[in-house]
């Protein structure tokens, strides 16, 4: 049984969005599961950006995060 597209377009999203975001994360010392939630949220609440303007905002979130 599969998911809805939406929920799949989603995780896709997640995904994507860890592969880029990784090294940014580490070097202000987050851990996985903190950057996941932080990605996850982002998608969720933002699914008409752009995969840019969400890395950007996830960025931001990650920074604020750290601090």
């Amino acid at each position: 049984m599969s998911g809805s597209p939406d929920t799949e377009h989603g995780r896709a999203a997640v995904q994507h969005m860890m592969r880029r975001l990784d090294g940014f994360a580490r070097g202000l010392g987050l851990d996985e599961a903190t950057t996941r939630a932080i990605v996850e949220r982002v998608v969720a609440d933002r699914p008409e950006q752009t995969d840019e303007e969400r890395s950007i905002e996830a960025r931001c979130r990650m920074i604020v995060a750290s601090a």
